[in-house]
């Protein structure tokens, strides 16, 4: 059944409750799902700002409002429709993580959408549930840190296999910050385009519109934006004075360091924030050529350049593994951002994290490896190419750069001349000119990030 269809449209927490229902019983993505439903509906900002925070809050959260639900149900969470399921988590986010909810607006709006969505008799569990945990002490309901790995899973709302890696390779300490920093909600990270202007000038220019911006980051054309989220449609945006991309991304493109004039391919471009970045590097001189698997995802690419002032770039459809004949040994750079398991940015997809498995990580590795192999055919001899990723695992980083170099003697570690100086820490600035550095969210604060350059040698 369409529940978006079927009834009109309420308020917040209805909404909240419409897009849930596409996450939990159609596997929609949070993000694609909240999005398209924000389109098609007329909400006030407020409306939309709470039906947001409610759709990423309780699909982040989905452990811990579970293991709730579970101390105040009397029969198990698997014999619950799931219309209650789903409106007793949102409504336990409201009133276990939201400060400024009234809780008994809470209580009232949620017994309402039972009524619409279930029947009466369950609007009287969900009133009775609720109301219970009101009068509980939360703290009590939650585990204690004897068992850190439940503790961590619970509190924290992470799968137990990914909380179990996280204690197995780093300190419960470092585990706990990396469980905080995905459930942290760090702003919106802009670039500022140096095709247009500089970091500075487009802070002042935000300031004066009213957005709360300040330089974050390492890269030199970074800041976050806190607040005028509006902005992001509104002329600034629109002139191509700044574009979207996360803090620790925006250090490809000078990991890379491609110079003015050079011929550069980017692999796994959509949607374009590396790839317009490469060519603000090269000052819209040279030329880019950035491919990507899936052809609807090419307009977003150009669309990027042309709101950027960009025309150096043409865009392809083609697989990584097998491009155009005339890409073999063309590049003076290349840069692969491969495909991962992604747990460097967790924080940005809050429901991503039940969709990863331990299993899937050896068959990422293989398959990135594969595409590492590949491209490194499309390197001219003495140039050079950057092998990225979005995730924190060794077999998918320094494992798979291992093994790469045991099978490409033509190719070597070249030290990342272009991203060292933007580092503030003595060891950090040695591990990127040794080749390769690992960003972790619980050490830089920003996504966790891993980035090696490869040179590969002269014919």
């Amino acid at each position: 059944m369409d529940k978006a269809k079927a009834q009109p449209y309420m308020g917040a927490r209805e909404a909240a409750y419409l897009v849930l229902w596409q996450i939990d019983q159609e596997a929609a993505y949070a993000n694609l799902a909240l999005q398209k439903f924000l389109r098609e509906h007329r909400l006030t900002p407020a409306d939309a700002r709470l039906a947001t925070e409610i759709v990423y809050g309780a699909s982040r959260m989905r452990a811990a409002l579970d293991h709730l639900l579970s101390r105040l149900l009397t029969r198990p969470l698997d014999q619950l429709m799931r219309e209650a399921l789903i409106i007793l988590r949102l409504s336990l986010y409201q009133l276990h993580y939201l400060d400024k909810a009234e809780p008994y607006a809470v209580v009232d709006e949620a017994v309402k959408l039972a009524k619409r969505f279930a029947n009466p008799a369950l609007a009287a569990l969900v009133n009775g549930v609720l109301r219970n945990y009101l009068r509980r002490d939360k703290h009590s309901l939650l585990p204690g840190k004897a068992e850190l790995p439940r503790y961590l899973s619970v509190t924290q709302s992470y799968p137990l296999w990914l909380v179990k890696w996280l204690l197995k390779h780093y300190t419960p300490q470092q585990a706990e910050a990396f469980c905080a920093y995905g459930n942290a909600r760090p702003g919106v990270f802009l670039r500022a385009n140096t095709l247009k202007t500089g970091r500075d000038q487009l802070r002042e220019a935000i300031g004066a519109r009213g957005g709360a911006v300040e330089i974050a980051g390492l890269a030199p054309e970074t800041l976050r934006l806190d607040r005028g989220a509006d902005l992001l449609q509104g002329p600034l945006f629109r002139e191509g004075l700044f574009t979207v991309q996360g803090a620790a991304s925006q250090l490809a493109a000078h990991a890379l360091n491609p110079r003015t004039g050079s011929r550069v391919i980017d692999l796994c471009a959509a949607p374009g924030g590396k790839t317009t970045h490469l060519a603000a590097l090269m000052e819209n001189r040279g030329d880019v050529r950035a491919f990507d698997l899936h052809a609807h995802k090419l307009p977003l690419i150009m669309d990027n350049c042309r709101r950027l002032g960009i025309d150096i770039v043409q865009a392809a459809a083609a697989d990584g593994e097998a491009l155009p004949g005339d890409c073999r040994g063309w590049a003076d750079y290349l840069l692969l951002d491969a495909p991962c398991s992604g747990l460097g940015v967790l924080n940005v997809r809050p429901d991503s994290r039940w969709h990863k498995r331990a299993e899937d990580i050896p068959l990422l590795a293989d398959a990135s490896l594969k595409l590492l192999e590949a491209a490194s055919g499309y390197v001219r001899p003495g140039g050079y190419l950057c092998y990225s990723t979005c995730t924190i695992t060794e077999e998918e980083n320094g494992g798979n750069l291992r093994r790469f170099l045991a099978g490409h003697p033509e190719y070597s570690p070249a030290p990342l001349t272009g991203l060292a100086p933007l580092l503030q820490r003595p060891e950090d600035r040695e591990a990127a000119l040794g080749g390769q550095i690992q960003l972790l969210p619980f050490d830089q604060g920003m996504e966790g990030f891993y980035l090696a350059l490869l040179r590969r040698a002269e014919a």
